[in-house]
């Protein structure tokens, strides 16, 4: 996958989420969503982020540590979303809420150079989040085969796990801002 094709797809699913959902849904075979998207997003993120801290040691230890809380979120919420979803799930379920929240979680990552912004961070988080949430509901639809109820009621528990797992690293993050911009 090239750098055309990840950005179609950022593209895709920050402005036209509903019908990524409908078109995409079915045709994730072939794509492993961790390693052909979650991962260079996240990792071009932290790479827009390495000019804001300065001084190279430490904006490469910030980096790195920003890829490693961004990617456990990640598998922390696909484990906790697929144990709510029900003790009778598939095998596979975990893995399609995984590869739906590495589209979803598009607009937290894409946020994380503003953290930088002090008074303002708060702002640009919580407009991801709610950016967020607006691609994750049509998210669960498409990626569970469930009564509509079911899928309704998923996507309030969802969302706040996901509201708690982002404040949880962004708060980690702008710990280490403060840190490695006072170093």
């Amino acid at each position: 996958m090239g750098l055309k094709w990840l950005f179609t797809k950022m593209f895709a699913v920050l402005f036209h989420p509903e019908s990524f959902w409908k078109e995409g849904a079915g045709r994730r075979e072939g794509v492993n969503a961790m390693k052909d998207y979650a991962a260079p997003v996240i990792a071009m993120v932290q790479l827009v982020k390495l000019p804001l801290v300065g001084v190279p040691k430490p904006a490469m230890i910030m980096a790195i540590v920003s890829f490693i809380v961004d990617v456990s979120v990640l598998y922390l919420l696909s484990g906790a979303i697929a144990s709510i979803a029900g003790p009778d799930r598939k095998a596979s379920l975990q893995d399609d809420i995984l590869a739906m929240l590495c589209y979803a979680l598009t607009p937290v990552w894409l946020a994380e150079p503003f953290y930088f912004a002090d008074a303002w961070r708060w702002l640009f988080l919580v407009g991801a989040l709610v950016h967020a949430f607006l691609i994750l509901k049509p998210g669960l639809h498409a990626t569970l085969d469930m009564e509509t109820v079911q899928v309704e009621a998923l996507t309030g528990k969802s969302a706040l796990l996901t509201c708690g797992a982002s404040l949880a690293s962004f708060m980690a993050l702008t710990g280490l801002i403060r840190i490695f911009t006072s170093l």
